[in-house]
């Protein structure tokens, strides 16, 4: 990951906290997403087709109004995810302290029917 992206991505917060990015693997390329785009938070693990980008991890001192998993949105915007899987999301401490992490995913097609809808492969017999 180039330095520029990896402190821009730092900086996404705004809570006082900067978001670690752990890229899964090579950097595919993916056209980053506007800021405030929709991003799919799931509780559990899908079993729908989807790639794995990076790992977001954060403590949250001030949490948003949206809620401290909010602060995860960004960032999984700007690498091109459609989703994160969250990890964790658990208060910390007496004063509200949370850390937050998940893993940043995008949707990936499923491989198409060699045979289209009507037609029926036939079974072979031995």
């Amino acid at each position: 990951m180039r330095p520029t992206i990896a402190l821009a991505l730092l900086a996404l917060t705004g809570c006082g906290a900067g978001v670690k990015v752990t890229r899964l693997g090579p950097d595919r390329g993916l056209a980053p997403r506007p800021a405030d785009c929709q991003v799919e938070m799931l509780y559990k693990t899908t079993t729908r087709p989807h790639e794995e980008i990076a790992e977001l991890e954060t403590h949250v001192t001030n949490v948003p109004k949206e809620g401290a998993l909010s602060v995860l949105r960004e960032p999984a915007c700007r690498l091109g995810a459609d989703a994160v899987i969250v990890t964790r999301n658990f208060v910390t401490n007496m004063f509200g302290h949370t850390m937050v992490a998940g893993t940043a995913v995008r949707w990936v097609a499923e491989p198409s029917s060699p045979f289209p809808e009507d037609v029926k492969p036939v079974p072979t017999s031995d």
